[in-house]
């Protein structure tokens, strides 16, 4: 799954209000992690600490939680996206897109 020859394609609504930064982060994320993300569906919280910029990267099959903190040169935010492997590309959105 999520493996990085797969096209990414993302919702409107991501591609108007995510932050390039953190979408490029999320991209590479599953570029180099692809082998241990074993669920259909990744869920990235980002959230800010300070002003530090964190986000928990989990799945729920197996169960696995990952907290990371993100460099970045932007404004951190609180938001959620989710991460989907459509067998033949991976769709990035808000959970509200779905």
């Amino acid at each position: 799954m999520f493996e990085p020859i797969k096209p990414k394609y993302m919702t409107k609504r991501v591609a108007d209000e995510l932050n390039v930064e953190l979408l490029g982060w999320i991209v590479h994320y599953l570029d180099v992690h692809f082998e241990k993300l074993s669920d259909y569906l990744q869920v990235f919280e980002f959230y800010v600490e300070g002003s530090e910029q964190w986000v928990v990267q989990k799945q729920e099959v197996p169960d696995r939680k990952t907290t990371i903190k993100v460099e970045i040169d932007g404004k951190p935010l609180k938001r959620t996206v989710w991460t989907l492997d459509q067998e033949d590309h991976v769709m990035i959105l808000f959970p509200s897109d779905y």
